[in-house]
């Protein structure tokens, strides 16, 4: 009799937890997406809670509107000077969830998400942390903005299916593109021998450089149809990631009208026209005062939103009759306001100013 007792005893647990085990699993569900590498992931249907790893994936979050559900970040991100985190300073309370470019696994296991977003990563590295955690990892790509802006578009939508919030990246996708097409309509029809010559510099890759550092397909340049000196660099001597780079000598030979400096290599720039003093009395640019800095086009992969709003800035620098209309600082703060649903202003972070008046020593 007592033996039968607990073998009935034992059926019920059985029973309860089988019953306990579907009753969550319908709770939870689970959906396969495909990612930005072609894997198929099973995620859960509602998602309350991600983290972002390597460059880039946080920023994609926070324009999606996602900033409630981020239960970690990687150490690097606690820079507040992340124009993102200036918006949402709360993120910066957050755990830890290891450090750049991929966090650590224990690490992000202790913060509990859902989801894994993670960016520059390949089949082999999202298996991998995958299996540490026994969480969802998700692929995204942060591509240039302005020559492979789907798949940029793609990883918006993504993130928009797996967080319930479709209309979000339907909202950014179709405000970046009204931009770009804004932008080209004021340009489009200019002229050849109207369009004066343009040269970034300074731009940043995995660290900050000096003038040499540009970019043959600067997407602001690209969306005001800009002549751009360094477009005729090869494309094999280019790189999205580790970047593009020029001798003194080219510059001096193309000899821009207009010269754009990004803010993150300023002071680097600022050295090399101390120490290479041909360059501060040999470019009509400068003669000209026609040297302005750019906000920041890269930090810890590309400031979408920067590069959008450092193009309405340039169009009103090198074509004032078409940008004439064009309140700069009005269209910079509504930009903002876009990417990162509150209000941020531009002189906040920094308006982009003569470069002139921000050297250390007037040029």
């Amino acid at each position: 009799m007592i033996k039968k007792l607990i073998f009935l005893s034992i059926i019920a647990v059985i029973f309860l937890s089988s019953c306990n085990d579907t009753s969550r699993s319908e709770k939870s569900g689970s959906v396969v997406i495909t990612d930005m590498l072609g894997r198929d992931v099973s995620v859960p249907e509602n998602v309350e809670s991600i983290v972002g790893v390597r460059a880039g994936a946080l920023r994609l979050l926070v324009y999606m509107d996602a900033t409630s559900m981020i239960a970690g970040i990687e150490y690097p991100e606690t820079r507040s000077n992340r124009p993102y985190m200036k918006a949402y300073p709360e993120l910066l309370g957050l755990p830890t969830i290891g450090p750049s470019m991929g966090g650590d696994a224990e690490m992000i296991l202790n913060v509990e998400p859902d989801v894994i977003f993670k960016t520059y990563t390949t089949t082999q590295d999202a298996n991998k942390l995958q299996r540490q955690t026994g969480i969802p990892v998700v692929a995204l790509e942060c591509t240039d903005l302005g020559t492979d802006n789907e798949n940029i578009f793609e990883s918006l939508r993504l993130i928009g299916k797996i967080i319930n919030n479709k209309e979000r990246a339907d909202s950014i996708i179709n405000y970046i593109e009204e931009n770009i097409a804004e932008l080209n309509t004021l340009t489009k029809d200019i002229s050849q021998d109207n369009k004066p010559t343009v040269y970034v510099g300074g731009l940043s890759y995995s660290n900050s450089y000096g003038i040499k550092a540009t970019h043959h397909r600067f997407a602001p340049f690209l969306f005001v149809n800009a002549n751009n000196v360094a477009s005729e660099i090869d494309e094999r001597l280019t790189s999205h990631v580790k970047g593009t780079f020029i001798d003194i000598e080219k510059l001096l030979f193309w000899d821009p009208e207009y010269l754009f400096i990004d803010e993150s290599g300023l002071n680097l720039v600022n050295q090399d026209l101390k120490t290479k003093t041909v360059l501060k009395h040999s470019l009509k640019a400068i003669e000209n005062s026609n040297a302005f800095s750019l906000l920041p086009y890269n930090n810890y992969a590309t400031n979408y939103e920067f590069v959008l709003l450092n193009s309405w800035y340039i169009g009103k620098q090198i074509y004032p009759e078409q940008f004439e209309d064009i309140c700069f600082n009005e269209r910079a703060d509504e930009l903002l306001y876009h990417f990162y649903g509150k209000p941020v202003t531009v002189k906040s972070l920094g308006y982009p100013r003569a470069l002139d008046n921000i050297t250390v020593e007037k040029l």
